[in-house]
């Protein structure tokens, strides 16, 4: 197994946390990534953007979706700094703002959630590991194998098409809730007559369930988005309230693809394909539709107590009952969350806070689960890891991973605090290796001075591939 970490020899473009400086004709391999100069705009003296150089060399245009996406990646250290501070202070900066008694008691009943065992950190561990994915199981272990195996974009295309309507589908619940809150919000904004023809016209909208997705799809494309629409056209209105409507067609759409007959469908479509049909034989589209109705969705978005409590916590922050001052921190830890919505994130990623045998820590995690092996010509697949984890009174680290077949290539970057105990910490991780039967092929161990880049660390998420991995 080759080296995969890669530790000597930096991706050029990436804000490397290895602490090698580029060779000579990396350098000169940096300068093409340079913009050519543009007569109509008034550029930097070297040329380059003010994006900087995190798009590992791609040509990124941060003007377009994924150039968010990217964009975004950069927010991520916030994460982990604001969580920590956090957690190590018990949230005390909330809890002191005088904030309402529901969510004073959602922060009591989290921090007695976060307090384990090692044992139990392992459970924990596994449990949210399995609801980072929503796609995954079975089904999906066969879809990413025929995405492996697909020789035509047709097929490709229609995978894609079946994951997509399977997300909305599996999310219709979630949608029909945020259509219900944005038109409560359209009603607040709406002259009182007007509003109350709304207000009767949401009310007929049922409970979401596979049989009501049909009904509930009629009544908002033919009577409520219509109402809403002449309403704007009667009144002029060119501000948020249309913006909102417009919202909710977004997610009209959305629930409509979500549709079961919609999800079957695509389904069989792809049954045209031999590729696709020979993994699927004796498939019918009855059988699909049946094995679609057994699915219990909320638990395979992963839904459990922990997350609604943090969810419930950050949305107070949002709200500002923490505190102005500290809002803003709260929704940059929201935003941070939210790029494992993007169709472009195509590893898995979990937070960890624990509060392990009285000690708080607060972890990240970032997998994938299919890297190539690095050695030329192989079709070898392993699991690659970044995690990133702070202790209190202890210090951040970073872990780099590859395991492959019982092998692991690792790098590890400790804090400054333990700077004297570096060959402790290599005959300790030799022996937790040793004593689970794993071959250690590679160990770097180093003081930590950068954090590693998640950018560094998974070049592929430039290459816009391997997107089946949709997060939650």
């Amino acid at each position: 197994m080759s080296n995969i970490l890669k530790v000597t020899t930096p991706t050029v473009g990436y804000d490397n946390s290895i602490n090698n400086k580029p060779s000579p004709s990396q350098q000169a391999e940096d300068l093409s990534i340079k913009n050519p100069v543009e007569a109509n705009k008034v550029g930097r003296a070297d040329g380059r953007t003010e994006s900087g150089n995190n798009d590992g060399g791609k040509g990124v245009a941060y003007d377009s979706n994924f150039g968010s996406f990217v964009q975004s990646l950069r927010d991520l250290p916030k994460l982990n700094e604001i969580m920590s501070k956090m957690i190590f202070g018990g949230m005390a900066n909330i809890v002191e703002s005088g904030i309402g008694k529901g969510t004073a008691a959602d922060i009591q009943a989290f921090f007695q959630m976060l307090e384990m065992s090692p044992e139990k950190l392992n459970e924990f561990l596994k449990a949210q590991m399995a609801g980072a994915n929503r796609l995954q199981g079975p089904l999906f272990d066969v879809l990413r194998q025929i995405m492996d195996e697909a020789t035509t974009v047709e097929l490709k295309a229609g995978v894609l098409d079946l994951l997509k309507k399977y997300n909305d589908m599996s999310s219709g619940k979630h949608i029909l809730e945020n259509i219900k809150g944005t038109l409560e919000e359209i009603e607040a904004r709406m002259f009182r007559n007007d509003r109350d023809g709304l207000e009767r016209l949401a009310m007929r909208l049922k409970q979401h369930s596979m049989d009501a997705n049909a009904a509930n799809t009629r009544l908002l494309k033919e009577q409520i988005i219509p109402y809403m629409g002449k309403y704007v056209a009667d009144n002029r209105e060119l501000g948020k309230l249309r913006d909102l409507v417009t919202l909710v067609a977004f997610n009209t759409a959305r629930y409509e693809s979500g549709n079961i007959d919609n999800v079957v469908q695509a389904f069989w479509r792809l049954m045209d394909f031999p590729t696709f049909r020979k993994h699927f034989k004796g498939m019918t589209a009855e059988g699909f539709r049946e094995m679609l109705l057994n699915v219990d969705y909320d638990r395979a978005a992963g839904k459990n107590e922990l997350a609604d409590k943090l969810l419930n916590i950050m949305q107070a922050g949002v709200k500002g009952e923490a505190g102005i001052e500290n809002r803003e921190a709260f929704i940059n830890v929201m935003r941070s969350m939210l790029v494992n919505e993007s169709v472009y994130m195509p590893l898995m990623h979990v937070m960890l806070p624990v509060i392990l045998d009285g000690v708080p820590m607060f972890s990240e995690m970032w997998v994938d689960p299919d890297e190539e092996s690095g050695n030329p010509g192989s079709d070898e697949r392993g699991v690659k890891l970044l995690i990133k984890f702070d202790m209190k009174d202890v210090g951040f680290f970073d872990m780099m991973l590859y395991y492959e077949k019982g092998k692991i290539d690792m790098l590890i970057h400790y804090p400054e605090e333990l700077s004297g105990h570096e060959s402790d910490i290599r005959d300790n991780i030799r022996k937790i290796m040793s004593r689970n039967k794993l071959e250690l092929e590679y160990l770097g161990v180093e003081q930590n001075k950068v954090p590693i880049q998640v950018s560094a660390a998974f070049p592929k998420i430039f290459e816009r591939r391997n997107s089946i991995n949709v997060t939650i």
